[in-house]
This record gives structure tokens, sequence and C-alpha cells, in this order.
């Protein structure tokens, strides 16, 4: 039987690709008895399906004020460009 660190591992996991027969079964038999890790399996599918929203409407949560300024963003990008080249 998996763990549940497993089966939180799979519930990410089957966010971005399918899992394999063995690891569907398991990742099922497990939440099947374990009222934590199917909780968190809703949870983290809401979220990602928020994300998912919020992605494709443009939307933000936070308000303009918190966020960094164009500027810091391109000083960042051109950072982050350097060291992974």
């Amino acid at each position: 039987m998996l763990t549940c660190k497993e089966v939180s591992l799979l519930a990410s996991k089957k966010l971005d690709e399918k899992l394999t027969l063995g690891e569907r079964v398991g990742f099922l038999l497990h939440i099947s008895m374990c009222g934590v890790c199917r909780r968190y399996s809703k949870e983290i599918n809401k979220v990602h399906a928020l994300m998912l929203n919020v992605g494709k409407n443009g939307k933000s949560f936070m308000s303009e004020s918190v966020k960094l300024s164009k500027e810091a963003r391109e000083r960042i990008k051109v950072a982050l460009d350097k060291v992974s080249h």
C-alpha cells in the first residue's frame, strides 16, 4: 500500500500527466481509505483548476500595489536569462 507521501506526489503528478495503471490503482485504493489524502487530492485539483482559469483570463489575485514594477520584472528576467544560459 502506498504511503501518504507517495499519494501526495501522485496527486500532483496526475495534474500534469496520466498515471500508470499501477499508480492509479494504488492511488485510488489509498484515497478510498485515507480521508486526509482524499481531501488533499480534491483541494490540489481545485487549486490547479483555479490557477489554470486565472492564467486564461489574465486575472490576478494580487492588487497592483503588491506587484513588481515592469522595470523590476525586466531586471529579474535578465538576471534569470544570464543564469540559465
